[in-house]
């Protein structure tokens, strides 16, 4: 009984001064695209069954889900960079992210053909990683 304000003291001196912890945790060590590049068409062809399919239902070109990143949830995905985009908004504005860091591109778009570096930017709260160039994206 006689110590027990001693160890009230400290744990309330211990819970006190924990207040900037940052919650959760962000692992991306291993974070990484399997295939880490992928074939995007620049013009459909009306005459492949395939191409018809993705015209006719709108069908957006993907990726594979980004693989190999662990944290605490909700994890965000952006876009960082895209190499070379010479900073033209019209190429940028065309790529987007959906859950899991899947690159997405609309069947319809309007990419040149080229190769297209992808830097990605992954988020929860309190931590921030930017996975530089982590997907090649071939327009053909």
């Amino acid at each position: 009984m006689k110590y027990t304000w001693i160890i009230t003291l400290l744990t309330t001196l211990t819970c006190c001064g924990c207040d900037d912890v940052k919650v959760g945790y962000l692992f991306t060590q291993n974070a990484k695209y399997t295939p880490d590049s992928v074939v995007f068409k620049a013009n459909l062809d009306e005459a492949n069954p395939d191409d018809a399919h993705r015209k006719k239902f709108e069908i957006p070109w993907q990726s594979q889900p980004v693989e190999g990143i662990q944290g605490t949830n909700p994890i965000h995905y952006t876009i960082e960079r895209i190499y070379p985009d010479n900073d033209n908004p019209e190429i940028l504005n065309q790529f987007s992210t959906v859950q899991k860091g899947v690159i997405q591109l609309p069947w319809n778009h309007t990419v040149p053909q080229g190769k297209y570096i992808v830097s990605l930017r992954v988020s929860n709260e309190g931590y921030t990683v930017v996975l530089d160039s982590v997907l090649t994206v071939i327009i053909k």
